[in-house]
């Protein structure tokens, strides 16, 4: 399997890259990486970026090559740093050496999204900071490389249920959760559809695109108990009033709202 690299460079990257990311992301590139003048976005697909870019009056140009797969680890190598939340969870991946934190998880990401690094990943865990784990029964909806599972598993959770409609983050999940000894996690290949067969939760997490949430709000509502929480990230600040919608009309109300660099968190409960 090739993977194609488009190398962009943005007029003004600290103020756009994440804004392009999230379009490139939905139109189906796997992995971001990035660099001083922008990103290089990957894909194995046969993608014009252009069409997805075209509503932005933003100067960007991008040069392509051609990555073979057996080299994706070695650019993860050296791009990825341990990350330290709260001076508590020390994320690092297989080759960074282990330190002295609480709490340590080991989680190689090749294709997956979700090392804790991108802004909704991290306020997905600010929010799991502050909720209680014993005997919770959790879906991780979009799980990518299985991170936010792994740490409600070791915060106490009783049972985790990890989906993604990815293969490769599917088969990501699986090592990650073997890296980390986590028990009492299922990894599931799909979407919402799987959730049908399992059981109601405690808390639903979902670090998915807005339009994925909006879609599947009814269902995540459904799935979720009397008291639950759904945590959501993965969308901007223009987009809450949307979600806000949805959920209330699906018999949620707010709870809490974090954000970083425009990037936003909610924490709602079902009523």
């Amino acid at each position: 399997m090739t993977y194609k690299a488009f190398d962009f460079k943005l007029k003004q990257p600290e103020i756009y890259r994440d804004i392009f990311i999230a379009k490139l992301a939905e139109a189906g590139f796997e992995g971001f990486v990035e660099t001083k003048q922008g990103f290089t976005a990957y894909t194995e697909l046969d993608i014009n970026p252009d069409q997805y870019l075209n509503n932005f009056d933003v100067e960007y140009t991008y040069t392509t090559s051609k990555i073979p797969e057996q080299n994706w680890n070695k650019t993860w190598e050296k791009q990825i740093k341990p990350l330290v939340i709260d001076d508590f969870i020390y994320i690092k991946t297989s080759f960074h050496p282990p330190k002295d934190y609480p709490l340590v998880l080991t989680i190689d990401p090749k294709m997956s999204f979700g090392t804790g690094h991108h802004e909704t990943t991290f306020l997905m865990i600010q929010q799991l900071l502050e909720l209680k784990w014993n005997n919770k029964i959790v879906l991780d909806m979009g799980a990518g490389t299985g991170v936010l599972a792994v740490l409600t598993n070791k915060f106490g959770a009783q049972q985790v249920y990890a989906v993604d409609n990815d293969k490769w983050a599917y088969e990501n999940m699986l090592e990650n959760f073997e890296k980390n000894q986590s028990q009492n996690i299922k990894a599931i290949l799909g979407d919402a559809n799987v959730l049908e067969n399992l059981p109601r939760f405690d808390v639903i997490l979902a670090n998915i695109n807005r339009n994925i949430l909006l879609q599947d709000m009814t269902t995540y509502s459904q799935k979720l108990k009397k008291n639950g929480y759904l945590i959501l990230s993965g969308f901007y600040l223009d987009d809450v009033p949307l979600l806000l919608h949805s959920a209330q009309k699906n018999g949620m109300i707010f709870e809490k709202q974090l954000e970083k660099n425009n990037w936003i968190s909610l924490r709602l409960k079902k009523m």
